[in-house]
């Protein structure tokens, strides 16, 4: 059996993103997740520097931590624009 890359993609970022929205401890982040290649992209806003390390480590654990690309910023980054 074998997978045409899109379909590897598509399983992959469904995935992670499923597993990023069943992690309690991720409740108050708003973590937008795409597929860019065979990369996985971690976008918007997180808690702290614990919720970007645990979105990042639970995407590493399924496409590989060469794969993912952190574009995530704190929340209290939101209001700061000076």
């Amino acid at each position: 059996m074998t997978f045409e890359p899109e379909s590897l993609a598509h399983d992959q970022l469904a995935s992670v993103q499923a597993a990023v929205s069943a992690e309690p401890e991720l409740e108050g982040s708003s973590i937008c997740v795409s597929m860019m290649g065979r990369s996985v992209l971690l976008e918007g806003y997180v808690a702290g520097y614990g919720d970007r390390e645990k979105a990042t480590a639970i995407a590493a654990s399924i496409a590989g931590p060469e794969n993912v690309h952190d574009r995530m910023r704190d929340a209290d980054e939101i209001g700061d624009t000076t």
